[in-house]
């Protein structure tokens, strides 16, 4: 019960210091903090979070602690990642209320006289709380920044073969930009995909704005011809230089089932596309 008594005791009075703890942050670390002036509202929010989860757990037993620090770590790792704080800098603010808390627990312990065996044991749970914080909100905010990263790369990854309908049966892939193995890769995967998905009949890939072919590349692109004559797409090349079409001819590559043009217009209009 004497236990009991003392950790509310301090967790009350690390509350009733909320207002003024969740500030000396910010003037702390004033400069590095300027680029989230947009954000101070929710930085301070997140700070008065932490300070109370520091104080809840104070009066909880070691299971509890952690299953409250693991929910407030998921919630908080969201937020991290979307304001774009380094990971380093959040850390930083744990650590720097684990000192401030810190204090706290000291001062109260001299105050309320309690022995060394029951101090330990107070601060060791206490150190052991923010520990267990710092490891989950190292692990959701990687995982968090992981997803965030990885849908930008899909994003990143349609733009590279953007596929635009001109017509309930016509689609074009203009291409813009180097093309390696691993686009070349891509471009069979969304030119399958979407033709399917479009229910198109025929298919131009534009290769305009593509600088350099390799051997590699081209074999992939005449892949991709081949596998869409075999989902009912009639496919044509567009854009054809005369450097490209030596590294085709020169791999050895068959075109003559694969009609290709010199520019986009010249393979709409021999398809019958005309544009009103």
């Amino acid at each position: 019960m004497h236990n009991e008594r003392i950790h509310k005791i301090i967790s009350e009075k690390v509350k009733s210091q909320i207002p003024e703890l969740k500030k000396q942050f910010l003037k702390h670390k004033d400069r590095e903090y300027g680029r989230f002036q947009n954000q101070e509202e929710d930085l301070i929010q997140w700070r008065e979070e932490l300070i109370e989860l520091y104080a809840k757990t104070i009066q909880l037993d070691r299971q509890e602690a952690i299953q409250l620090v693991i929910n407030w770590g998921k919630k908080v790792s969201d937020f991290l990642v979307n304001i774009q704080m380094p990971l380093d800098e959040a850390i930083d603010e744990i650590r720097y209320y684990r000192d401030q808390i810190g204090q706290i627990i000291c001062e109260s312990a001299t105050h309320e006289e309690i022995s060394y065996r029951e101090f330990y044991q107070l601060i060791s749970a206490f150190d052991f709380s923010v520990d267990h914080a710092i490891q989950i909100v190292c692990i959701t905010y990687m995982e968090n920044n992981l997803k965030k990263m990885q849908k930008a790369q899909m994003e990143i990854e349609e733009l590279t073969v953007p596929i635009i309908r001109l017509s309930s049966k016509i689609g074009v892939i203009p291409l813009i930009g180097e093309l390696d193995s691993d686009r070349a890769l891509k471009l069979m995967e969304e030119a399958l995909k979407q033709s399917s998905k479009n229910g198109f009949t025929h298919l131009i890939i534009d290769l305009s704005g593509v600088p350099v072919v390799d051997t590699a590349v081209a074999s992939q692109i005449y892949k991709v011809l081949e596998g869409l004559k075999l989902v009912g797409v009639i496919p044509k090349l567009s854009g054809v230089r005369p450097e490209i079409a030596h590294t085709m001819v020169n791999l050895g590559i068959n075109f003559k089932d694969n009609p290709s043009y010199s520019d986009l217009s010249l393979a709409l209009e021999k398809i019958g596309f005309i544009h009103k």
